[in-house]
């Protein structure tokens, strides 16, 4: 089960690290060969952006399970 404070935005006040999470959500990130159910479904669990569930996908070789364990941890 993924940590729910990990969901919860950033309220410390830190600009810098929004901005650079801003910087990487906007990036282009291929996703050939993964299935946008399983990007979907990483995204909300895990409480991150696409590029981060697709990243953690590829990682992972496909492994929902795994690629969410990754990203809560």
């Amino acid at each position: 089960m993924p940590d729910v404070a990990s969901m919860i935005p950033n309220t410390d006040g830190s600009e810098a690290a929004t901005v650079a999470q801003e910087e990487e959500d906007d990036e282009d990130v291929d996703e050939t060969g993964v299935e946008a159910k399983d990007i979907d479904l990483v995204m909300t669990q895990a409480g991150v952006s696409r590029p981060k569930a697709v990243k953690a996908l590829k990682e992972s070789n496909g492994d929902i399970v795994s690629a969410i364990m990754e990203l809560t941890t």
